[in-house]
Formats: C-alpha cells, structure tokens, sequence
C-alpha cells in the first residue's frame, strides 16, 4: 500500500477538487509515491498527524512545514532502517523493506520541488491519500 503527495485545485463552480490541469496531464510528474510507513514518517516529521488521508490544505502551509522539516534536517542524515516482517497469527502479514539513510532528506527535497512545479501550475493546495 502506498500515500500519494499530489497537487490541488478547488473548482468553486462544481465544489469539488481537482488537478491542476499540467497534472491531469502527467501525473507522475506532479506525484510522489511512498509506503504507507514512509509517508507517515514524513508527515511525522512535517509535525503532521500520520493520516493515510490528509488535506487539501493551503499550498503556502504545507510549503512551510516542509521547509521547516528540511531546516531541521540540515545538518542531520536520517538513520537506514533494517527490513522486518510482522507476520503476527490471525493478521495479515506486513513487509517492511527497509530504507537506505538519508531517505527522508530526498523525499523532502523532492517535495519542495514539487510545491514549486505545482504552484507555477496553478495549484494552490497539497494533499496525500
């Protein structure tokens, strides 16, 4: 399972969300795609409360929680995390590959640049689900 970080738009004339229409275009290139734990990692570290779903939420916020998290991560390298496996009796079975160090500083980073592509696109919210 994985969390889409994606631009939005709000179209007052049918009270609904939408993609800028650059994303609607090409969605890969106005997305980032993480594990469900890698998203609710990122958001932890944005000081968001790890929802699989949140926002649409003001473009120029989310940009602040993200140029804070990356303020904070300056000097610091996030740590590689080991694969595990929780396979737990009468659950479903969860995989963690694991996570090379310093994954956080990228998607971080990727994240600011697509703040900025989405804006010069005509975003004017963020959101994951």
């Amino acid at each position: 399972m994985s969390i889409d970080f994606c631009p939005y738009v709000y179209d007052s004339s049918r009270d609904l969300w939408t993609y800028p229409d650059a994303a609607r275009a090409n969605p890969e290139a106005y997305e980032m795609n993480v594990s469900n734990e890698n998203a609710a990692e990122l958001l932890r570290d944005l000081g968001l409360d790890p929802t699989p779903d949140g926002g649409p939420i003001p473009i120029a916020e989310f940009e602040r929680w993200v140029t804070a998290a990356t303020s904070r991560h300056l000097d610091t390298r996030s740590a590689p995390l080991e694969p595990f496996t929780d396979a737990a009796e009468g659950y479903m079975t969860v995989f963690f590959l694991g996570r090379r160090g310093g994954y956080l500083e990228e998607k971080l980073g990727k994240l600011a640049r697509l703040i900025q592509k989405s804006r010069a696109a005509g975003a004017t919210h963020f959101g994951w689900g």
